[in-house]
């Protein structure tokens, strides 16, 4: 039982926009994860990440990935499933790729800041960015990207604007230069539902729904 208030982005990207009685739901996943669950989707995270690291200019590298992952049948139940589903996100990413301006920055994985946390209120939010967008010439960053698969939990345009603005947030408060961060480069890109999303420029509001959402989440650790 995790006793410190915690929860992911993608989770709070939801508990934003959430009914009340889905809010106490999620407070309680949370805080009482399954022991074990097994991560979907790390075929396409892998390739999809690959691809921007790429530039995204050729679509045939992903579009071979999927290919190989439809063809291959061996393994468990799970395990096949598995490699459809990131099959199919694959190619749901590639008509998205226009949406993202990476021309001009670097690409990396953005494994490096995947343990790092912030403070919201008293309930620390894990952000794990998937890539990381930098300044080709001096190497700040100047963005990020953030990939959800989830069918049954969407982010859409709002709750997308609330997790952009929250990983703004995250990459200002580690970056060498805050001022560095584009809030146009802090992307949230929700597969399934083709939606992209921003921080928007004016964060200020967004930042204390963010801070008040934390402190309910706190408010309600103890008795859920």
């Amino acid at each position: 039982m995790n006793e410190e208030p915690k929860i992911s982005i993608n989770k709070l990207g939801e508990y934003m926009t959430a009914t009340p009685a889905r809010r106490r739901q999620i407070v309680r996943d949370q805080k009482n994860p399954p022991v074990f669950k097994a991560a979907r989707y790390k075929a396409a995270r892998e390739a999809i990440v690959g691809y921007i690291e790429s530039g995204m200019v050729d679509d045939g590298a992903p579009l071979a990935r999927a290919a190989e992952l439809r063809s291959d049948t061996s393994g468990s139940d799970f395990t096949v499933q598995d490699r459809q589903l990131s099959a199919e996100a694959i190619e749901d990413f590639l008509p998205l790729a226009e949406e993202l301006e990476v021309a001009d920055v670097s690409v990396q994985s953005g494994y490096a800041f995947a343990s790092e946390t912030v403070d919201f209120g008293g309930t620390k939010v894990s952000m794990r960015p998937d890539a990381i967008l930098k300044n080709k010439e001096t190497g700040d960053v100047v963005g990020c990207v953030k990939l959800n698969f989830s069918k049954s939990a969407p982010i859409l345009e709002q709750a997308g604007a609330y997790v952009a603005t929250a990983l703004r947030a995250h990459l200002e408060a580690n970056a060498k230069d805050p001022k560095s961060v584009d809030p146009a480069l802090c992307y949230v890109v929700d597969v399934p539902t083709g939606t992209v999303s921003s921080a928007p420029t004016a964060n200020k509001r967004r930042l204390s729904d963010l801070a008040a959402a934390g402190e309910e989440i706190a408010a309600r650790w103890a008795s859920v």
